[in-house]
């Protein structure tokens, strides 16, 4: 019942959101090649407030690629890209205030402890730390010890509370749950639940699709660079139930043969 009750707040969210028109993140056909050749092509993704859109495809399909193109951290050769209207390379400062970004190695001060490091960040934001010590008891996060002498998983909690102390409109974020353990998956999941109940757009990348079904109203698959698949879950789940696959068994099978297809 309790999962029936969420597919239907889901499917609610997303048919307000196309009544009204209400879009937050905007990315519209980018193209953003290395030397190597290697990129993405022609990429168009977009993510109304309120909806949590899950971007799949397996390590090299062009997710990260996206994420920091849609930050500004790599120079497109083609495209558009805006959060809320505003264009984030034109306007990065305006952009950012709006934005929580969680990069895929997130690179944080071995020396400072997560404490610091909050305050650090909500200073800088013209906030308070009350939000970031909830979430830090949330995680089960020890707020004292420096960077550097936390686990892999604790420095991940760090990086997630560093992304949303300042409660942003967009999330950005790219493989999420890594390094955290099952019971930290679950509270993560309910932040970004949270989030989108309050109108936040999130666009969240991974390369499992059982752990995007968690919060994602939708879905985008990424492969070499192309976008091949972008609609509801609910269409890809309801496409695997008529197959009498589940929910991972249809996926791998729509990636072949997708590549199969190539």
């Amino acid at each position: 019942l309790a999962e029936k009750k969420t597919k239907f707040w889901r499917q609610r969210k997303l048919k307000i959101c196309f009544l009204y028109n209400w879009t937050m993140i905007e990315i519209q056909n980018l193209t953003m090649k290395y030397k190597n050749g290697k990129g993405v092509s022609d990429i168009s993704i977009s993510v109304d407030n309120g909806e949590v859109k899950g971007l799949l495809g397996p390590n090299g399909a062009g997710k990260s690629t996206t994420m920091r193109s849609l930050m500004g951290f790599l120079k497109s050769s083609k495209g558009s890209l805006t959060v809320e209207g505003i264009n984030t390379i034109e306007n990065p400062v305006e952009a950012k205030e709006i934005i929580g970004y969680l990069p895929g190695d997130p690179q944080l001060p071995q020396n400072l402890n997560s404490k610091s490091l909050f305050k650090l960040g909500a200073d800088m934001r013209g906030q308070s730390t009350d939000y970031a010590m909830e979430l830090a008891d949330k995680f089960e996060l020890e707020v004292d010890p420096s960077i550097k002498e936390l686990s892999k998983g604790n420095r991940q909690k760090a990086a997630i509370i560093l992304a949303v102390l300042h409660k942003p409109k967009a999330l950005i974020l790219d493989e999420p749950t890594s390094g955290l353990d099952p019971f930290h998956q679950r509270s993560f999941f309910e932040i970004v639940e949270e989030f989108s109940n309050n109108g936040a757009s999130i666009l969240l990348s991974s390369h499992i699709i059982s752990e995007v079904e968690k919060v994602a109203n939708s879905m985008a698959v990424l492969r070499e660079g192309v976008k091949v698949y972008d609609e509801t879950y609910e269409t890809f789940l309801s496409k695997a139930q008529e197959e009498g696959k589940d929910l991972e068994d249809a996926f791998f099978a729509f990636y072949d043969r997708k590549e199969t297809n190539a």
